[in-house]
């Protein structure tokens, strides 16, 4: 049993002071500071997340406007135990000091050396002059001793308010693609990764983008201030893609024609696909069959909005083999736009400088329509030749992973993906 102290009694008739506190916002930290109690007032309102502190100014979060409503759940808990002698959340009242323990030492349960409530027995002739009326809390004791067969059990309040506990969890969007990584290797995809800092060369020399080309400047690209110039690979890998660009070396291509720099090639960028990552791995690879996958952050200047970021993710996936066709790309890109969730897809022809045939697959979403997610493509002759690849084909494709994954969680704003809302993550279930 428990009753209330004297700054318990106080808050149960003027109000806690973290929700008096609410009541006078907006209001400046300095001002705050001459208010009676204002320690304890913005420690508890902090906790609760019902303020939010900004160039030393004061105001109510959402939770801090639900909370001005109605009674908080310390509110309720001061008045059960001023009516009742008891609480749900009578432990954070014993730490704040609000309330206090009451002890009748009429009533003794006696602890023998057979365990505590082995035997309710009487002293030298006396009469216990109080027996246990009812069990509030199970031991391990109690069910060893048997005493609950015979003295009822307390009745459970299930509309007594509770604290919530928030067990820690992954960011949802690190869950998502954790889930997918498993997936695809359950289908038998390996891994590859590559810098996030990347040269000219593997970005988009070494996939046929000719070196004027508008992805390549600096209103689409990051590049670096310092240093500006990384390595080049292979001596022989340079010719040949030398080669290609000025006149197609030995594809049967015509080039870009001009003269080819290494200095351009030598650039230093933010990555702007993960397609870099696949003509790394395609020249380590060599000629054989395999199936690889990467997910990866990509860099791009671009107007932030609900569906664009400046840096997003891809899911770069690429199948290596000598009887491919285009009707296997459209059958692996549907197998994937299934594997998040999609019910509605549709494909249309596409163009990039590093694959032919190209395609463009949509993803329609339930409130902003169709969108263009999923871009593939067989790697053209001019890629993979230089990088050693005669026999096989190459499938190909980069999909907008941000984009998957708002349709897979149901949100309608990119932005939500990278949240720092608390309440958000721990309130919305990770839908599988």
């Amino acid at each position: 049993m428990y009753q209330l102290t004297e700054e318990g009694k106080k808050y149960l008739k003027q109000g806690l002071p973290e929700k008096n506190l609410l009541k006078s916002l907006p209001k400046s930290m300095k001002e705050i500071s001459q208010l009676p109690g204002a320690i304890i007032a913005v420690g508890w309102a902090k906790k609760n997340n019902w303020i939010d502190v900004n160039n030393g100014v004061a105001d109510l979060t959402e939770e801090g406007k639900d909370a001005l409503k109605s009674k908080s759940e310390l509110e309720i808990a001061l008045s059960d135990v001023n009516s009742k002698g008891d609480s749900e959340l009578s432990k954070i009242l014993l730490n704040r000091k609000l309330i206090e323990e009451v002890k009748h030492k009429e009533s003794e349960i006696v602890k023998n050396k057979e365990g505590l409530f082995q035997k309710i027995f009487k002293k030298k002739g006396e009469e216990i002059k109080e027996e246990i009326k009812e069990i509030a809390q199970l031991t391990p004791e109690i069910l060893k001793s048997g005493v609950w067969k015979t003295i009822p059990l307390k009745n459970y309040d299930i509309n007594s308010p509770v604290p919530k506990i928030y067990p820690g969890k992954k960011q949802h969007y690190i869950q998502f693609i954790e889930e997918i990584k498993e997936k695809l290797v359950g289908l038998g995809f390996k891994e590859m990764e590559g810098p996030i800092i990347e040269t000219g060369f593997w970005n988009s020399d070494a996939l046929f983008m000719p070196q004027d080309h508008p992805g390549r400047s600096l209103h689409d690209a990051f590049f670096l201030k310092h240093p500006t110039k990384g390595d080049l690979p292979d001596k022989n890998l340079v010719a040949k893609v030398k080669a290609t660009h000025e006149g197609g070396w030995v594809t049967e291509s015509a080039g870009w024609g001009g003269e080819w720099s290494e200095d351009v090639a030598k650039q230093l960028m933010m990555r702007s696909h993960t397609t870099a990552v696949s003509a790394r791995t395609l020249a380590q690879h060599g000629d054989r069959p395999g199936k690889y996958f990467c997910i990866g952050r990509n860099y791009r200047y671009d107007v932030v909005d609900a569906s664009h970021l400046a840096e997003f993710h891809q899911c770069e996936g690429i199948v290596i083999g000598e009887d491919l066709n285009f009707g296997h790309l459209l059958g692996y890109m549907t197998e994937f736009a299934k594997l998040i969730g999609a019910t509605e897809i549709k494909f249309k022809p596409g163009y990039f400088p590093y694959t032919e045939p190209s395609v463009e697959g949509y993803i329609k979403h339930p409130k902003l329509g169709w969108i263009e997610c999923l871009p593939g493509g067989i790697f053209r002759p001019e890629v993979v030749r230089p990088l050693g690849i005669e026999k096989c084909k190459i499938l190909a494709w980069g999909i907008g992973f941000d984009r998957i994954a708002m349709i897979k969680m149901g949100i309608n704003d990119i932005r939500e993906l990278f949240t720092n809302d608390l309440k958000w993550s721990r309130e919305t279930p990770m839908v599988r």
